[in-house]
C-alpha cells in the first residue's frame, strides 16, 4: 500500500511540474485594436516607415513614387557618323527613334570617334574608341557621363577595335 501511496504523490507531483511548465511558457498574442490608424504618409515618412529616398520618395499629397535619378533608361544609344570623320557624334533617342539628342563631346584634337560604343550597366558612362589621326589602327577608349562630362581615357593605346 506504502508504495501505491509514493506513486501516487510522485505522479501528481509530476503533473503539477508539468501543468506549471505550460503556465509559464504560455504566450500569448494581441492584435491591434480596431481603433489603429496607420499614421498618414508625409514627404518624411511613407505611413509610418521612413524611406531611404534612393529608390522611392513620398510627395506632400502621400503619393508614392520611384526617385529619378537622371539616368538614362528606356534609350538606344547610336554613332552618326558625319560627312568628315571628325563629324562624329554620338546620340541618344527613345526605343522607337523619337527625340534624338546629341551628346556633346569635346574630343582632344586629331582625334576621331570610332564605330565600337557602350554603355555601362548603371546607364551612367559611355564607352568609345577613337583612333588618331592618321594613324588608324592605333585605338583609345575613352569614357564620359551621359551628358558627355567627365571625358577621360579608360584604356590607352590597344592595338585592335573595342570590344564590349
Amino acid at each position: 500500500m506504502r508504495k501505491i501511496l509514493l506513486s501516487t504523490i510522485v505522479l501528481v507531483a509530476f503533473a503539477l511540474s508539468i501543468t506549471l511548465f505550460e503556465l509559464s511558457c504560455k504566450k500569448t498574442a494581441s492584435a491591434q485594436p480596431a481603433s489603429y490608424t496607420l499614421t498618414p504618409a508625409t514627404t518624411s515618412k511613407l505611413g509610418g516607415v521612413i524611406p531611404d529616398g534612393t529608390t522611392i520618395s513620398v510627395d506632400v499629397n502621400g503619393k508614392i513614387s520611384a526617385v529619378s535619378n537622371s539616368v538614362q533608361q528606356n534609350k538606344i544609344l547610336y554613332l552618326v557618323k558625319g560627312a568628315k570623320s571628325t563629324d562624329n557624334a554620338i546620340w541618344t533617342a527613345n526605343y522607337d527613334g523619337t527625340a534624338p539628342q546629341k551628346i556633346n563631346i569635346a574630343l582632344p584634337a586629331n582625334l576621331t570617334m570610332d564605330g565600337h560604343i557602350a554603355i555601362s550597366p548603371d546607364h551612367k558612362t559611355i564607352f568609345f574608341s577613337v583612333f588618331l589621326e592618321p594613324a588608324e589602327n592605333v585605338y583609345t577608349t575613352y569614357a564620359c557621363n551621359m551628358d558627355g562630362s567627365n571625358l577621360h581615357v579608360a584604356v590607352n593605346g590597344s592595338s585592335m577595335g573595342v570590344a564590349y
